[in-house]
């Protein structure tokens, strides 16, 4: 009788591992996927398809964001280098925080003339991705905020968001 509650534990534990594997896989494929639709939502100037991986409240955000580097004449070419995950914290059976580690290269360019207007490579992004798990089991984007960038003087706690918005090392294009 003992060794047979024995292996049930141990049975419990293999299953239950298996299903963090299975969430933490989905975590990661909903980030990557994210970083895919944001390339190609800054470069086609249409969020729209952002509300595959992010709440609506996180979408708009970046639609917001869009929207008002085009009323300063500027389009948004970038391109992920680098993706680590650094950390994964369930806060709950249906919350996450993903902390990643990113190298991104951007490029600005005019909306008129097509020049390219600011350039910046390498930088690095130390990113906390709160994550939702909806009701049909797949995981969104709730909110993304910026714990270091490679310009930053200082980490930021994860839960709290950026007080300022970066300086970075922008390369002017004349």
């Amino acid at each position: 009788m003992r060794r047979i509650f024995l292996i049930g534990i141990v049975l419990l534990y293999f299953l239950g591992c298996s299903n963090t594997d299975s969430e933490i896989s989905k975590l990661k494929d909903t980030i990557k996927r994210y970083n895919e639709l944001l390339i190609r939502g800054y470069r086609t100037m249409d969020m729209n398809i952002m509300r595959e991986v992010a709440t609506e409240w996180q979408a708009e955000t970046l639609y917001i964001h869009m929207a008002a580097m085009a009323e300063g004449d500027s389009r948004l070419e970038a391109r992920l280098k680098k993706l680590e995950f650094v950390d994964i914290n369930f806060e709950s059976a249906n919350k996450a925080v993903v902390r990643t580690r990113e190298v991104w290269d951007y490029a600005h360019y005019s909306i008129k003339t097509g020049a390219k207007t600011l350039e910046e490579k390498d930088f690095i992004y130390e990113l906390g991705y709160h994550l939702e798990k909806q009701k049909d089991g797949r995981w969104l984007v709730a909110r993304v905020v910026a714990i270091k960038t490679s310009d930053a003087k200082e980490d930021r706690p994860l839960k709290e968001p950026p007080r300022q918005f970066r300086k970075g090392r922008a390369v002017k294009i004349n």
